[in-house]
């Protein structure tokens, strides 16, 4: 027992001694063991000695070197592995899954025509559940957003019907829809709901039957982009209908410039024509049809006024240009539909010989005097006649030649010397007759004299050559005209960058919800732009723009424009500069930044053009 006590009391006193060495030995980095300090002698130093090496606490003799001890390398802790869903395997995906099947769910979605075509990824957005919430109502499912097996099951079903508006369908597209029924007179005014119901069912019926579709009552692809084509049959007039009503409107497009021929009740071909410049100048569907709101705006008489100019092209051009050619301003080959130098030089000479403003632009009553029968046509000058009988005094001498076989006789006439002297020689009176010819017909030129009255109007220096050129070309256009907004194109890419992370909805035109043509049409629409709304495949034919094929041809705010499969959707964006596109993104489900446009290979292989908006 007592051997017991003194056994622990030495341990104790070997700890309390030397736990301060221990602790330092721990935390410490490893350097020479310090010699003994002025508190602590040398002759202080225990024989033995705690060590701290690799973790373990061990008795060492004094005086043994200590062994360097290896560091650890910090482990990397392994990442918790992200668990695998897949409906095939029973699982559900919903909103904010990443996973690998995703992918295949977007490119699908997109063959359907439920996303728009653009490059997919693998998370599960809102706007992957919103086209899921789409494809479950158009095929009969329950409707939650999220890929169920069974939805999943569907959705590669080679029965899959593709997108559609049906009957009991809401939302921003059906709201859309109903208010492009109400312009074309379809539906009424007051239906400003956003439900697809009976009512909106006859409307498609009607619309689908009097625009050769397919006889249904859904809202199909096929269908929506018929809706907003330029040459959609609206429920109004139609070209070659006669009315006072027709007659009303042809006089407001008159007056603001817009009609190229006299009103006269009759909705024909020009007229056609100028209410579809009409409402491309004033934002509105560009589709020809006397639209409600083309009406509204109409008879209020705030709508922008019109006037030919360079740079304008289309029927009605060629229409203008054909009266010039009757008035003699301009050649038949000139009339080539585009307005450029030479029909605006031809204009200025009409207006100048017509007492008119020498502007060079077809404004309403330059046109309206185009088609009086007051018009004073281009005398053109007849060409000035050379004489013939100019060479003939060099012939009159061969008489007088002759009789040199008797020279003194020759030399007493003198005045076979100048037969110009000799009134009464017949051979030489034909030579003086064309004197008066000559300066008859110059003179008949110069009789117009008084249509210089109108001198005020000279100021533009340009009149100095009315006449048309002696080219017998005519003008020709670049597939349309670049607009030049000056700093437009900076607002332009400032009012798309405050939309950022903006919800993407099927049919939004904004201020806060977009798809992808109704972003780039809300963003020019507020830029200055008189554009009118066009769908991702419209954008395809527009020829208001100067069209771009090559991506190398870029430059910062131009519109892209990328394919679709087939009669799908394509997808259209706002071009950023460096590679950049920002864009209302289905599948991000917002209005996001790309910047892999140049080098993506999706985005490479779908490019079709792009639009230089500003030049």
């Amino acid at each position: 027992m007592i051997l017991s006590l003194l056994f622990f009391g030495g341990v104790m006193f070997l700890w309390f001694n030397v736990r301060p060495r221990v602790i330092r030995a721990v935390f410490a980095d490893v350097t020479p063991t310090p010699g003994p300090t002025a508190e602590e002698p040398e002759d202080a130093v225990l024989p033995i000695a705690l060590s701290a090496y690799d973790g373990n606490i061990t008795l060492v003799a004094d005086g043994t070197p200590m062994p360097t001890p290896t560091e650890r390398p910090t482990p990397t802790p392994t990442p918790t592995p992200v668990p695998s869903k897949n409906p095939e395997n029973g699982d559900t995906l919903v909103e904010g899954d990443t996973q690998p099947i995703v992918l295949d769910i977007a490119i699908r979605l997109m063959e359907l025509e439920y996303l728009d075509f653009e490059q997919p990824t693998q998370d599960y957005t809102e706007g992957t559940a919103d086209a899921i919430r789409a494809f479950q109502l158009r095929n009969g499912l329950e409707v939650s957003g999220a890929c169920d097996p069974a939805t999943y099951e569907k959705l590669f079903d080679e029965d899959a019907l593709h997108y559609a508006l049906v009957r009991g369908a809401s939302g921003e597209a059906v709201a859309l829809v109903k208010e492009r029924l109400v312009e074309l007179g379809y539906l009424p005014e007051d239906d400003t709901t956003d439900i697809y119901g009976e009512g909106t069912e006859e409307a498609i019926r009607l619309f689908r039957s009097r625009n050769r579709l397919p006889e249904d009552v859904i809202v199909d692809n096929e269908t929506f982009e018929a809706l907003f084509e330029e040459d959609s049959v609206g429920y109004f007039f139609e070209v070659g209908d006669k009315n006072p009503e027709i007659l009303h409107f042809q006089e407001k497009l008159f007056e603001q410039g817009y009609l190229v021929n006299r009103p006269d009740g009759v909705f024909g071909k020009m007229t056609q024509v100028a209410v579809r410049r009409f409402q491309e100048e004033n934002g509105l569907v560009a589709d020809g049809n006397l639209t409600r709101p083309t009406m509204t705006l109409l008879d209020s008489g705030e709508g922008e006024p019109f006037a030919f100019r360079n740079g304008t092209e289309g029927e009605d051009v060629q229409h203008l240009q054909s009266r010039l050619v009757r008035l003699n301003y301009l050649t038949q080959k000139q009339a080539t539909g585009y307005y450029g130098d030479k029909t605006e030089a031809a204009m200025r000479a009409f207006q100048k010989r017509n007492g008119l403003e020498e502007t060079g632009e077809a404004d309403p009553e330059t046109i309206s005097l185009l088609h009086s029968s007051a018009a004073a046509a281009n005398p053109t000058p007849k060409p000035t006649r050379t004489p013939k009988p100019t060479p003939k005094p060099t012939k009159t001498p061969k008489p007088t030649a002759k009789p040199t076989k008797t020279p003194k006789p020759t030399k007493t006439p003198k005045p076979t010397v100048d037969p110009t002297e000799k009134p009464e020689d017949p051979g030489t009176e034909p030579v003086t007759t064309p004197a008066p010819d000559e300066t008859a017909t110059p003179k008949a030129t110069k009789t117009p004299k008084p249509t210089k009255t109108p001198k005020p109007t000279k100021t533009p220096k340009p009149a100095a050559t009315p006449a048309p050129t002696p080219d017998d070309s005519g003008d020709t256009g670049s597939g349309g005209s670049t607009i030049d907004y000056g700093e437009g194109i900076e607002a332009f890419i400032k009012i798309a960058e405050s939309k950022l992370g903006c919800k993407y909805v099927s049919g939004g035109k904004g201020p806060d919800k977009f798809d992808c043509s109704g972003f780039v049409y809300w963003c020019l629409k507020q830029a200055g732009v008189k554009q009118s709304y066009m769908t991702s495949r419209g954008w395809r034919t527009c020829k208001k723009y100067q069209r771009i094929t090559s991506t190398g041809d870029l430059k910062r705010g131009d519109v892209l424009v990328f394919s679709g499969t087939g009669s799908g959707k394509g997808h259209v964006g706002i071009y950023l500069g460096g590679g950049k596109m920002i864009d209302a993104s289905s599948s991000a489900g917002k209005v996001r930044i790309t910047d892999n446009v140049l080098t993506g290979k999706y985005w490479k292989e779908h490019f079709l053009m792009a639009y230089h908006i500003w030049g």
